[in-house]
């Protein structure tokens, strides 16, 4: 895979000097890709809160030839992403969205990819009905986590200091443990687990399936992939800088992840799995 160089909005130099640090949210113009080529693929991370979806589509972006992947879905109370994009192209329809879209981030091999949470995806598909077929043909990456417990506590503690990636500003916030709040978070990873699930049951599709711990343990073998996956190995790469993402897990999650199992555990509500033929999926 050969880098092409382009008009890249964030060259290494601006990087080096911090500037990438002004970039805040993932619908910045400086994030488009200089070029509108043809929709060749296109691929849907399938996450959940905390997964490590992120982090995962930084790394995929970086690649140059797998298109910009980001929440273009997400409408969630104080993010709403979506809308946020949607103002910047001045889109007048769902169809207008994407097509706009497509065009300033789809790489220059025409890949165009995004990741998306069951909740906003099934809200997305009301919203524009014909979204699939706009995207067609879509490879479905699913990435979930097996600590769940772990990915509950990430997520409470995301609540309260409202910082969902390395990119979003620090504030200072006086953190506390609460048992009810994870208990609460938990049920919802799960529920978006089963979301996705009964989705894909539902319409026949089998994704290429990725676990946080893996991704965790060896980034660029997830990256690497995803590159075969979508046969782009030898495709010519875009010049492209986004900005790098850090793991936000400390001290603090390890410690409110023993104390909640300690404390707490209800396995009868948060280890049920659903009836479906891809359970398997959830232990992945």
């Amino acid at each position: 895979m050969q880098k092409r160089s382009t008009q890249s909005q964030l060259r290494p130099e601006a990087r080096e000097s911090g500037n990438t640090a002004l970039i805040r949210n993932w619908m910045d113009a400086r994030l488009d890709f200089p070029e509108s080529p043809p929709l060749r693929k296109s691929y849907v991370v399938a996450s959940s809160y905390r997964s490590g979806s992120t982090y995962f589509c930084s790394r995929l972006w970086s690649t140059g030839v797998l298109g910009a992947p980001a929440e273009y879905l997400n409408v969630g109370v104080g993010r709403m992403l979506r809308h946020v994009m949607e103002s910047r192209l001045q889109a007048t329809s769902p169809e207008d969205y994407f097509a706009k879209l497509l065009a300033c981030r789809t790489s220059s091999n025409g890949v165009f990819g995004m990741k998306a949470h069951y909740h906003h995806f099934e809200e997305a598909l009301d919203w524009c009905p014909s979204m699939i077929e706009l995207l067609s043909p879509v490879t479905y990456i699913y990435i979930c986590r097996r600590d769940s417990v772990a990915q509950a506590v990430s997520m409470a503690k995301a609540m309260q200091t409202n910082r969902w990636s390395s990119m979003d500003a620090e504030v200072e916030t006086d953190l506390r443990y609460d048992e009810f709040l994870i208990a609460q978070c938990l049920e919802e990873v799960q529920r978006q687990k089963i979301g996705w699930l009964r989705w894909f049951e539902l319409n026949n599709i089998t994704p290429f399936v990725l676990s946080y711990e893996d991704l965790i343990a060896n980034a660029a073998g997830a990256v690497a992939s995803v590159l075969k996956l979508l046969d782009v190995q030898g495709d010519e790469a875009s010049e492209i800088y986004p900005p790098e993402v850090q793991k936000l897990g400390d001290a603090t999650n390890i410690e409110w992840a023993a104390r909640f199992r300690g404390e707490s555990l209800r396995a009868s509500s948060w280890r049920r799995s659903p009836s479906t033929s891809l359970e398997w999926m959830l232990d992945v």
